[in-house]
């Protein structure tokens, strides 16, 4: 049977990464704490990444290269849910898109990300 308090506390992880690491482009702070430094991530069929400097690095231009030094806003994770070490949310940006984030986490940080936007 899954563990629903770490369940929880992920998910809890997930609101922290989007809303204050990803929205305030805090890479080094929050963004950072909430991936291991080994996470693998797989972005909208890119190249997977290894590492937290590489993914830092392709969000960071991702950014840039979509208008602006902020990133899209996140507003609100509508579903969320998870089961063991994995926990699965859609994210809504301020501009009514979405994105599904699928998450492997290992003691309180992503080790393995999937996103779809």
């Amino acid at each position: 049977m899954p563990n629903d308090d770490a369940v929880d506390r992920n998910l809890q992880g997930m609101n922290e990464l989007d809303f204050v690491g990803w929205n305030k482009a805090d890479w080094p702070g929050v963004f950072a704490h909430y991936h291991t430094d080994e996470v693998l991530v797989g972005w909208q069929g890119q190249p997977q990444t290894h590492g937290i400097e590489e993914h830092t690095e392709a969000m960071k231009s991702y950014v840039e290269h979509s208008g602006g030094g902020t990133p899209p806003q996140i507003t609100s994770h509508p579903i969320r849910f998870g089961s063991g070490e994995w926990t699965c949310v859609v994210g809504e940006f301020a501009n009514g898109a979405r994105m599904v984030t699928v998450a492997k986490w290992r003691a309180g940080a992503i080790a393995e990300e999937y996103i779809w936007a």
